[in-house]
């Protein structure tokens, strides 16, 4: 069975943008030489099957979807779960900017509380 390494990467690079890596802190994180793994890439090689099901493990798909089949409806769930983790995040951090701002106003709300009072 010939390979398709282009349909691999292919999937693979959007997976590691996906989880908001860049390429050297994917293959940092695997374990892998950046060379080696830009090398595999650039020259259309796939790695052993060992590292690609770990990789596969990692991005949160399986090995079948990676070297082609057709199981898109779990890389769709997974963008879609890394979107919703992203947009948790957001809407965390906003929640924090307006406690923050509400805490800062807070004084001022007594001020005015008072002066309305007299």
């Amino acid at each position: 069975m010939v390979m398709d390494t282009d349909n691999f990467w292919g999937r693979v690079k959007p997976l590691i943008k996906a989880h908001k890596m860049t390429l050297k802190q994917f293959a940092q994180y695997m374990g892998i030489s950046y060379n080696t793994f830009i090398g595999w890439i650039r020259y259309g090689r796939i790695p052993d099957t060992s590292t690609a099901y770990d990789m596969a493990v990692v991005l949160g798909v399986t090995l079948n979807y990676l070297l082609g089949g057709r199981e898109a409806e779990i890389a769709d769930w997974r963008f879609k779960e890394l979107a919703a983790r992203d947009a948790a995040a957001s809407i965390q951090k906003l929640t924090a900017q307006i406690q923050e701002e509400t805490a800062k106003l807070h004084p001022l709300m007594k001020i005015l509380a008072q002066d309305i009072g007299n």
